[in-house]
């Protein structure tokens, strides 16, 4: 049993928001007060003085990767690469580092940092290596950029149509580029070999000491089941039996819950108020969460659905599925029961996402369903209140205003002004949690909360400055908000009963706008000490 104190505690419990101390065992808040009242009462408590100016519940990343985040760790870090000739020289770094490697593999590539926003090409990464295949994943996920010997192991040629959902980039001869997006990737990645068994639990354990360092104790992965839905899940609970120190929430995709029979139409499960039961865990801290379905692509590759074109492309964007078909299979993921999380960029996208859970809740009424929509970027005042009606929560990255400002500037010109609105959305009553969606960025979450509150991204644009939120508020959607967007009660506050996840922090959350702020030390490794 352990006596907290030194710090003012910033509990985010409406009965007492902030505290001198806190007494915790075995992983759980016991009582939250004063120093001397809480010392008389546990005096048998080891008394640990906290190192910083503030405590504050430990962040959650509410929508992230963990196990690609711990693959991607593994990979050549192409993040704010310039050039061409720098991405070549951190992949040949790579490979001199990994000379065992069947595959050259990067991540983060992103063409809008190169001079004129153009896209390397498969020569340029046959300069790297011509007799291994190259791959590297472009910073929005949504991506690839190979060489000429990936496309060969993946029969694209000039004649290779573009799949459905997926483009593959030629050029003016017709011949591929070696950029492949949305789900034209699929046809080189399925070639790469997938870890497995115990490399799957070592990268679940590189994730999560790479998130406990920053302050992260809590995270969903947004995309479970994109290999093995099975061995994925038994990596996750192998992980934690071991000690490793997130609470983690899956959300299976669409197709692995279908696969797995976890979407049977049961309209018992649809009418009941609440959740339908969860298939078992096999950790007390690994969860599952919402059902995850994909409604468009990224504004950073073009491919996320707009209603009017892009300013500097003649396109709308692209939809994953036909109309009809994204909402059945919303309706199909509610009747069963399961919260549903659906990745919405472009306001054509959410429209239809909106008219999916519409229709959802007309057919199969259900109270506190917490369906969410992933990112919901470019709003409009019709949408906000339909999200407030419809009691839909928005999961938002407000780190991505940080790193990809000036894209979304060349993409949506002046509309990008009405990129996530974080204080309307609340002003309207809408349910909103912060997170990450890292690996995409980098996924700091200090970062990410100093950019909701000043919406200042790294070249000093602001971007409507009166969306910003008040620095409390905004650490509270890391937490609180989170929290109710993951469904879980373990979390969000310091209070009696939650779990004991907290950070201390190198100055007051007030000043998060003007102080160089740090993660001073968690829970995870105060406790343990």
């Amino acid at each position: 049993m352990h006596l907290i104190y030194g710090a003012p505690i910033y509990t985010f419990w409406s009965e007492l928001p902030i505290a001198e101390a806190m007494v915790v065992r075995d992983g759980r808040i016991l009582a939250v007060g004063s120093k001397d009242d809480l010392g008389a009462r546990y005096p048998d408590a080891k008394r640990v003085l906290v190192d910083g100016q503030a405590v504050a519940p430990a962040f959650n990343d509410c929508h992230m990767h963990i196990l690609p985040l711990g693959i991607d760790l593994g990979k050549a870090d192409l993040r704010g690469c310039t050039s061409v000739a720098e991405i070549q020289q951190r992949l040949r770094a790579w490979m001199d580092a990994n000379p065992d490697a069947e595959w050259v593999l990067g991540r983060a590539y992103d063409q809008n940092l190169l001079p004129n926003g153009k896209h390397l090409t498969r020569h340029d990464l046959d300069a790297v290596c011509a007799d291994k295949p190259i791959y590297l994943n472009h910073v929005s996920k949504h991506g690839v950029a190979a060489n000429t010997l990936a496309l060969q192991i993946a029969g694209i040629t000039r004649d290779t149509p573009d799949p459905d959902d997926g483009v593959i980039l030629r050029d003016a001869q017709g011949e591929p580029t070696g950029i492949l997006l949305e789900s034209a990737a699929g046809l080189i990645s399925k070639h790469i070999p997938k870890p497995q068994g115990a490399e799957l639990v070592r990268a679940v354990h590189r994730a999560c000491e790479d998130l406990a360092r920053r302050g992260i104790l809590a995270a969903s992965d947004a995309s479970t089941g994109w290999h093995d839905l099975e061995a994925e899940a038994a990596a996750y609970a192998q992980a934690l039996a071991e000690g490793a120190p997130v609470r983690m929430t899956l959300m299976p995709l669409y197709g692995a819950a279908q696969r797995a029979g976890w979407l049977e139409n049961t309209e018992q499960a649809g009418e009941a108020t609440g959740f339908s039961p969860q298939p078992p865990s096999p950790h007390p801290d690994l969860r599952w969460g919402a059902v995850k379905l994909f409604a468009d692509g990224a504004f950073t590759t073009r491919t996320a659905a707009l209603r009017q074109p892009y300013a500097d492309t003649p396109t709308t964007g692209v939809l994953m599925y036909e109309p009809e078909d994204l909402m059945e299979r919303i309706l199909t993921v509610h009747r069963a029961g399961w919260q549903c999380a659906v990745h919405a960029i472009g306001d054509s996208a959410i429209e239809l996402v909106l008219q999916g859970y519409r229709r959802a809740l007309d057919a199969y009424p259900r109270l506190h369903h917490r369906h969410r929509i992933e990112h919901a970027m470019l709003m409009a005042d019709d949408l906000m209140a339909q999200m407030q009606a419809l009691g839909v929560v928005v999961v938002s990255q407000p780190e991505f205003l940080w790193w990809l400002t000036r894209a979304y500037l060349k993409g949506l010109g002046e509309r990008a002004v009405s990129l996530m609105p974080f204080r309307s959305w609340l002003q309207a009553g809408v349910a909103v949690g912060f997170s990450s969606d890292q690996p995409v960025v980098p996924g700091d979450p200090i970062l990410g909360w100093r950019t909701a509150v000043t919406r200042t991204s790294r070249d000093e644009t602001c971007l409507n400055p009166e969306e910003g939120l008040n620095p409390l508020t905004a650490l509270q959607m890391f937490t609180v908000g989170a929290a109710y967007a993951t469904n879980d009660e373990e979390l969000g506050m310091l209070a009696p009963g939650k779990q004991a996840r907290f950070v201390a922090l190198s100055h007051p959350p007030e000043r998060i706008a003007d102080a160089e702020m740090q993660v001073v030390v968690t829970s995870w490794e105060l406790l343990r000490a």
